[in-house]
């Protein structure tokens, strides 16, 4: 554990001071501690900040609560030290993203925004992002209203991995990215900006000066091979299509969404068969009929993940460090052994309920997630399967107590992901309970309890 003397203030969400003096200031990985000469020491997690101010040799430590810690008077230490809580809050942020297990590619310190709707191109309906030109399709915007205050819009650094990018803000709080969202990458050769589209939302990252055209190749290359990867695995599974019916299939069941087997069957009548066959494991087969008794007719979504070695390497670790076997039921993501490296699961809208169920059928020793839904359905699902890509379909980050996340370490991380993270705390509040597939009996039983409910 690193020790730095200096001084420090700790101010309130109103800006009074709580606390000054002199201090020493000690860091782990995950933990930063303030100890003041005579007076109660200060230790916060890495994760509670929202931000990392470093200048004229003062560090600014904003608190998720409103309140901050700032830190001066270090002098010969101030490198060491900024660089090192830099560093440890860096990782931790990712530790907290869930993103710690992703195969990193590169980073870069820049600038980032992150706009959804406002005011768009009068040619091709593409949102403004501010320049004289639509980046689309180069109309000239001198005259429509802009909107001018994008969501977030800060510096930090920005990692890309191999499935995600992360953007650890610090002046604004950190986020991330999953790759397979990204509809579209927008880049002018000589530009300063690259910008990222996934559905009404826009990414525009600049900054990043002579590594721009860099930035703009890698991110290309990691999405084409995703894209590739999944275009493969969707070929696999499903060996009858042509060309030209794999393409169909690939844009509405692309890698970590789900689509909806109406959408699916008129482009090739043997598609439901084919994920039956080779997406439930057999082990989980009663669970799936049993599941498709209760749906609504036509109203079953399916969809896959890629899974990565790291996937199946640290999601082992994580179980056996907390007690179970690398292969139980919350060794997840997982893989079929028998196909390729891949996840795929269902959601079944319950017939006559505000209620879908999730099943992930790739192997047995899981559960089925229940969650409430409204309409229109197809985008409570969106909203849903958006949440577990996020989590790298995690599991103990949905079922887990509110009591259990905030009182036992080992799940710290994931008390501070849901408060950081909008979409994690939607899904569980929609969350209505798990059945385990111990039995049919058993896992009948707990169905129909779930179920009363609603």
């Amino acid at each position: 554990m690193s020790d730095f003397k200096g001084s420090f203030q700790y101010l309130s969400s109103t800006r009074s001071v709580r606390a000054e003096g002199p201090c020493r200031v000690e860091h782990d990985d995950a933990t930063l501690s303030i100890v003041p000469e005579a007076a109660a020491a200060i230790t916060l997690d890495f994760g509670d900040l929202d931000g990392f101010l470093a200048q004229d040799y003062a560090i600014r430590l904003p608190i998720y609560t409103g309140s901050a810690l700032v830190l001066r008077e270090f002098g010969k230490a101030y490198p060491k030290l900024a660089s090192e809580l830099l560093s440890a809050y860096r990782e931790r942020m990712l530790n907290c993203l869930l993103l710690e297990d992703m195969e990193e590619i590169s980073r870069y310190d820049a600038t980032f925004s992150l706009a959804k709707g406002g005011a768009r191109c009068p040619k091709c309906g593409s949102p403004d992002r501010g320049g004289k030109f639509c980046p689309d399709c180069g109309q000239k915007l001198e005259h429509i209203a802009r909107d001018t205050s994008p969501a977030v819009s800060g510096t930090g650094e920005v990692r890309l991995y191999k499935t995600n990018v992360a953007l650890l803000g610090t002046s604004v709080p950190s986020f991330q990215w999953r790759l397979a969202d990204v509809d579209k990458v927008i880049y002018e050769a000589g530009s300063y900006d690259v910008s990222l589209k996934a559905g009404d939302r826009y990414l525009t990252i600049s900054g990043l000066a002579r590594r721009t055209e860099e930035f703009a190749r890698k991110l290309k290359d990691a999405i084409g091979e995703l894209a590739t990867r999944s275009s493969q695995a969707l070929h696999a599974s499903f060996p009858f299509l042509d060309p030209d019916q794999l393409l169909d299939t690939n844009l509405l069941m692309r890698e970590g969404r789900s689509a909806p087997l109406s959408k699916l069957k008129p482009i090739h009548p043997r598609i439901e068969a084919a994920l039956t066959a080779n997406a439930v494991d057999t082990n989980l087969k009663p669970y799936f009929e049993e599941l498709l008794k209760l749906a609504a007719r036509d109203g079953m979504y399916a969809g896959f993940k890629l899974i990565r070695a790291e996937d199946r390497d640290a999601n082992a670790e994580a179980s056996e460090s907390e007690g179970n076997p690398a292969d139980s039921p919350e060794s997840m993501p997982d893989a079929d052994d028998s196909g390729p490296l891949t996840l795929y699961w269902f959601f079944f809208p319950i017939a006559r309920k505000k209620v879908v169920a999730w099943e992930a059928s790739s192997r047995s020793g899981r559960a089925t997630y229940f969650f409430r839904v409204t309409d229109p359905l197809e985008e409570s699902i969106r909203v849903i399967n958006d949440a577990l890509g996020m989590l790298n379909f995690r599991r103990r980050p949905i079922y887990l107590s509110d009591d259990e996340l905030e009182t036992k370490p080992e799940f710290h991380r994931y008390a501070i992901a849901a408060r950081r993270l909008p979409e994690l705390r939607q899904l569980r509040a929609s969350f209505l309970g798990r059945a385990s597939h111990t039995s049919l009996e058993a896992w009948q039983g707990q169905v129909k309890s779930i179920l009363e409910k609603t």
